[in-house]
């Protein structure tokens, strides 16, 4: 089941650094990342050992 709402973030995995990195959603979707939605993106937990590191430069509503 897909979820209905709009991607609201791009979220990249960078295994190298173990990083989870979510960033401003993409103008053109790419097939490597992950768009999600806020409540998504917000309900997202890293792998064990994985840090998350937020590059949005918009203020997500939750955080308002």
């Amino acid at each position: 089941m897909r979820c209905g709402a709009y991607p609201a973030a791009t979220v990249a995995l960078a295994y190298a650094s173990r990083e989870v990195v979510i960033d401003d959603l993409l103008p053109e979707r790419d097939p490597n990342l992950l768009d999600l939605c806020g409540e998504h993106v917000e309900r997202m937990v890293p792998p064990r050992g994985w840090t998350v590191r937020d590059l949005r430069t918009l203020v997500p509503a939750a955080a308002e």
